[in-house]
């Protein structure tokens, strides 16, 4: 996790696709289970940024993703 802001939160890593939803795993290697309403995701197993509320231990509710610079 790279920042927060009460349960706002803005995630990077990986795009993932799960069996049931997308998932995101980051560097340090935990892995959230991402609900995308409204958002269209880029392709898998890209580098991603993620925002959006955090809706469970493990569980971002995301407003809005976009692909990383990261190469």
């Amino acid at each position: 996790m790279t920042n927060s802001n009460s349960n706002r939160v803005r995630l990077t890593g990986k795009l993932l696709k799960g069996e049931r939803r997308y998932l995101l795993q980051c560097e340090d290697e935990n892995v959230w289970k991402l609900n995308l309403i409204d958002v269209n995701a880029p392709d898998t197993e890209v580098d991603v940024i993620v925002e959006g509320l955090q809706s469970g231990v493990d569980v971002v509710d995301v407003d809005w993703i976009g692909q990383s610079d990261r190469p």
